[in-house]
């Protein structure tokens, strides 16, 4: 009862701060426009993939029953793959800001598909745009530093030191309740808008629990390391410039050295390259013999190798094997390339060992389902649906079926 007491009587005491309560206030309106700006984003992405379907599901129709033959009909049948944002993706758009959310794919060559719009950064969560994550990450700890920075120092220059302490009798009954006071209203500033906000915008209530967990975590830190600072005999201008230098080295110096560090131990593999040989191998098979092409691909699909020989100058079931051959060639390097963003995202899990705003913003990102792994995982469900399409159109295609439209309509569809 006596910690009660003595944190409701520092907290009367903050509230009659009129700066006190314009820094938590200006902390809870940037928090608030964070998750409006996020949530903002979301709705554009989730618009955007609802419109794209509706139309990508007329235009598939008609490419279907507009088509001749097997081979034109999987030649001209895109087919829309997307993936949908997770209820609390407003929280922290992380890869969805430069990794695909929706891509149209056909029976073709994969490689060059999915690397025309490739572009992974594990390193985002080194950084990241202006949302709800970054704020707890980056902004929230300044906010904590103008609060704090001053809390003993302030008192000491005015004099009143020595009376309050008489008065608490014990330091800690004073300087803790303050603190506490002090650093929970930046917690309430950033979590009010949190729930009421989150839960208007969909958001579940266990995924708000987490993110809640993570921003006390964050405050209880930032806190004992501006608290640490604050309560030597320096002036609290040297305080606030001591804790500032420790925001900056570990916001700004630990995540760019680790990013320096981890380009230099795992090279990136650019997509470019991925597109750029399967395309060579592509263009290239149609100056071989259509018989070496084939082999390429009986070899790696057996259950096809009984099909008759291409002896006219143009069939599509070698038109597709050659597609096929183009993409296994480059699963050597597309299959690096991949391995290449896993151990990125990995040694920046590193990293965010020995930077806490790091760890937040990965935190976040994987409660809000934005991180690297969601966006390997949508990729993988891309490869997954184009094995489908493929081998929905071999049977017909190697074996040769009389055409018929009905055939088609077994046409399999991307599900979420």
């Amino acid at each position: 009862m006596t910690i009660l007491k003595d944190i409701l009587r520092e907290s009367r005491f903050v509230l009659g701060n009129r700066v006190t309560r314009l820094t938590w206030l200006i902390l809870s309106v940037i928090c608030a426009a964070a998750l409006v700006l996020g949530q903002a984003e979301i709705n554009r992405q989730t618009d955007t993939i609802e419109r794209t379907r509706a139309q990508d599901r007329i235009e598939l129709a008609q490419a279907l029953d507009g088509a001749a033959d097997y081979g034109g009909a999987a030649y001209d049948a895109f087919s829309l793959t997307w993936n949908p944002p997770d209820d609390v993706a407003f929280l922290a758009i992380g890869q969805r800001d430069i990794a695909p959310w929706m891509l149209r794919i056909r029976a073709l060559a994969l490689e060059g598909q999915i690397h025309e719009s490739d572009n992974f950064n594990p390193e985002l969560s080194l950084a990241g745009r202006f949302d709800y994550a970054f704020v707890i990450a980056f902004v929230l700890p300044l906010f904590i530093i103008a609060l704090l920075y001053d809390v003993y120092a302030g008192e000491r220059d005015s004099g009143r030191v020595a009376m309050l302490t008489a008065t608490a009798r014990r330091a800690g009954r004073l300087w803790a309740p303050r603190i506490l006071a002090l650093s929970g209203g930046a917690a309430l500033a950033c979590l009010l808008p949190l729930w009421l906000l989150g839960l208007s915008f969909g958001g579940n209530a266990a995924a708000l629990l987490a993110v809640s967990a993570i921003v006390i975590a964050a405050v209880i830190f930032w806190s004992l390391l501006v608290s640490v600072v604050a309560f030597r005999t320096w002036s609290a201008s040297v305080s606030a410039a001591l804790a500032t230098s420790c925001w900056l080295i570990l916001a700004l110096l630990v995540p760019l050295s680790g990013k320096l560090l981890i380009d230099r131990a795992v090279p990136g593999i650019d997509g470019a390259r991925i597109s750029l040989l399967q395309r060579e191998t592509v263009n290239g098979a149609w100056d071989l013999p259509k018989a070496a092409t084939m082999d390429r691909f009986y070899a790696s699909h057996p259950e096809w190798s009984h099909s008759a020989p291409v002896a006219a100058p143009f069939h599509w079931k070698w038109y597709y094997a050659f597609q096929q051959v183009g993409d296994e060639t480059a699963a050597p390097l597309s299959a690096a390339h991949r391995e290449s963003i896993i151990a990125r995202d990995r040694l920046t899990a590193y990293t965010a060992i020995f930077s806490p705003p790091v760890a937040v913003m990965r935190s976040l990102q994987k409660i809000a389902g934005t991180d690297t792994q969601s966006a390997l995982a949508y990729e993988q469900k891309i490869r997954d649906y184009h094995a489908e399409i493929r081998h929905f159109f071999y049977p017909l295609l190697f074996e040769e079926v009389a055409f018929s439209r009905e055939n088609l309509s077994g046409f399999p569809l991307f599900e979420d």
